[in-house]
């Protein structure tokens, strides 16, 4: 008996075909759905923070027009600076927290380290975080004036230290709509500073839309219509 004429070559066609169904089936909704930046949030605040305000003030923000399903970045800006007589970088600690679960550490009294008890004592930040940056922000070096620029966000629970576990990684894998808190305190008696306003840049995985859902349904079911109509004839 000849190959093509096997009493098991059609169902062995059709066995091997029918991954091929089962592949698409899975990867159309990740193939439909793209990677997106969606436009910055920016929040205007203009409130001072008290010298010693410890625990942090939370300023929230709660977002429910985000099209993101999975989050690959966070970007936040942050204007901080000092009010009066100026503010004293290294008495500030920052962070961004996310539905009271997840948090990263922005700032965390930027300069302290195993033999530096006091800090670096400039006057705020008007920065953009990124955990993309070159640099640093407790590691970064200026005396005086509001530092500028992009900068990783400093991710210390121990300012002291070097483990940087609260980066804005963090974030990786949540949707973009939820509630949002910028907590901002002052650890330290001196200089005041009032939080101008911060901003939020998300992206990640956009939510598929419905239509997107039914035309990869109607292609699946065409392609299986096709496969099924094949291997019968045969």
């Amino acid at each position: 008996m000849s190959a093509d004429r096997h009493p098991n070559h059609r169902t062995r066609n059709s066995f091997l075909r029918l991954p091929l169904v089962g592949i698409l089936l899975l990867s159309f909704p990740v193939a439909w759905a793209g990677i997106i930046t969606e436009a910055t949030r920016t929040f205007t605040v203009g409130t001072d923070i008290a010298d010693v305000q410890d625990p942090p003030v939370s300023f929230l923000q709660t977002i429910t027009d985000s099209g993101i399903a999975s989050l690959t970045r966070v970007d936040i800006g942050l204007n901080l600076v000092g009010r009066d007589s100026g503010g004293f970088a290294g008495e500030m600690f920052v962070s961004l927290n996310k539905n009271l679960s997840l948090t990263s550490v922005l700032a965390n009294r930027v300069g302290f380290s195993g033999t530096d008890s006091i800090g670096l004592p400039y006057d705020g930040w008007n920065v953009t975080f990124s955990d993309l940056a070159a640099s640093d922000l407790h590691t970064v070096v200026q005396t005086s004036g509001v530092l500028t620029g992009t900068y990783q966000p400093d991710g210390r629970t121990d300012p002291t230290g070097s483990l940087r576990p609260e980066l804005l990684s963090v974030f990786a894998g949540e949707t973009g709509n939820g509630d949002w808190r910028l907590n901002v305190a002052d650890l330290g008696v001196g200089g005041t500073m009032r939080l101008v306003g911060w901003s939020l840049t998300l992206t990640g995985v956009e939510i598929p839309e419905a239509n997107t859902y039914a035309a990869g349904i109607a292609v699946i079911l065409a392609v299986g219509g096709a496969w099924w109509r094949r291997t019968r004839r045969r």
